[in-house]
């Protein structure tokens, strides 16, 4: 009975410390984290569009109350807007996607970015391709999407879809005009 609790001591004790060895890392780089995230977020907004100056989180919460939208970002051009870029968070085979839509003031769907995915390698991480991505590009938000099929990875792609519908619906209901 003493060795019994003398080694539940001991492995209270290991993970105790483990925890907390964690905890510190996590607390460390959770900053870094967030800073490198939001430089590839500004990375696809500039390649959405190029011509642009500057860009802006906007926190309004009519606008983030839709459905799998988590951040929307304005776009300028000196003080005219041209775009929005609309982050959004579907759910894939594997787990959450995130991906970045971008969007002219016009309507037209300037690109798709995926930020972070945990899809089957081979399969369903083949949204990440650019011959994938590039469908979207020219498409307008007011209609609806024609997208490839992806073999083998069905779920996947109609989580993209689904993402960056709800960016042209939040787009078309609060954004425009």
């Amino acid at each position: 009975m003493r060795e019994i609790i003398k080694l539940g001591l001991i492995l209270l004790i290991i993970t105790s410390v483990a925890g907390l060895i964690l905890g510190g890392v996590n607390s460390m780089t959770a900053d870094i984290i967030e800073a490198r995230a939001l430089e590839d977020s500004m990375e696809a907004i500039e390649a959405f569009f190029p011509e642009s100056d500057d860009a802006g989180i906007i926190d309004d919460g009519d606008v983030l109350a839709y459905d799998l939208v988590d951040e929307v970002y304005e776009v300028l051009q000196g003080d005219t807007v041209i775009g929005y870029t609309i982050k959004t968070v579907p759910n894939g085979y594997d787990g959450p996607i995130e991906l970045l839509t971008g969007i002219s003031i016009e309507g037209e769907i300037t690109g798709i970015e995926i930020l972070s995915q945990t899809e089957t390698p081979g399969l369903g991480d083949r949204i990440t391709n650019d011959e994938f991505k590039d469908q979207f590009a020219g498409q307008s938000s007011d209609e609806e999407l024609e997208v490839d099929a992806l073999s083998g990875a069905t779920v996947s792609k109609n989580a993209v879809v689904n993402g960056v519908n709800a960016a042209t619906e939040v787009f078309e209901e609060e954004l425009r005009n």
